[in-house]
């Protein structure tokens, strides 16, 4: 295979005899991917203050028990697709996404004054758009999800039969955020403390009884973590 600069040009990949060529675009995304046909490094580094954003489809279980085949497909695939493309508009500067079924998670190594705004515009964006758009005929599905400053490790393996290299991120940054966005209702955004710290989002804190109990019965968290709720307050849905 042969790469160059993103900067200089199209690219060509080969992989099992065939080539494709891409642009620097398309390059761009590929390298945030799980999966990489490419030979960059990407071993062993730890990112102290990753920025983790997460998102779930509300009330997907329900759907997927009350709808056929065919509208399942035709649902997760067109918000998957969207979900992608929104990354790649308004999300530029992560450095990585996956998705995960009705979910995904997109990390930036660094939260700034840069990556902090990418993370809510494709929070908010996308929110919007399956609101008045994908959603609009199944209402009580809504996007949810949480943002979170914390450390995280990113790493890399390679496969044994093939040229690909899979890369893939661990660390309580990334279970912070998983463990959060279940306390978010549609159209909502959790956030911690450290980022709230950082009085780049405003938000609102909740901490009533029932709220907190639920809090401190999730698994893994920091006794920081465990206080209060936080909420987006730009987030839809009347935050």
């Amino acid at each position: 295979m042969e790469t160059v600069d993103e900067n200089e040009g199209p690219v060509s990949a080969g992989l099992g005899g065939a080539c494709v060529e891409l642009d620097a675009a398309a390059l761009a995304g590929l390298k945030k991917m799980p999966v990489d046909v490419f030979d960059d490094v990407y071993l062993g580094e730890v990112k102290p203050d990753a920025l983790v954003l997460c998102v779930d489809v509300r009330n997907f279980s329900d759907f997927l028990c009350s709808h056929d085949e065919s509208t399942v497909f035709g649902l997760i695939k067109d918000f998957t697709s969207n979900l992608l493309s929104c990354v790649n508009q308004f999300g530029f500067g992560c450095s990585y996404y996956k998705l995960m079924g009705d979910g995904a998670l997109v990390i930036w190594d660094q939260a700034d004054e840069a990556s902090i705004p990418e993370a809510l515009a494709v929070f908010d964006t996308y929110t919007e758009f399956v609101d008045e758009e994908l959603f609009k005929p199944f209402p009580a599905l809504g996007l949810a999800g949480a943002l979170v400053v914390d450390k995280v490790y990113k790493y890399e393996i390679s496969a044994e039969a093939s040229q690909l290299k899979y890369r893939d991120y661990v660390g309580y940054g990334i279970n912070l955020a998983c463990r959060l966005q279940a306390l978010a209702r549609r159209n909502e955004l959790v956030l911690n403390e450290r980022l709230y710290a950082r009085g780049l989002v405003p938000a609102r804190g909740d901490a009533s009884p029932s709220l907190v109990d639920e809090l401190r019965g999730l698994k893994g968290l920091k006794d920081e973590d465990r206080e209060r709720v936080l909420y987006y307050t730009r987030a839809r849905g009347g935050l």
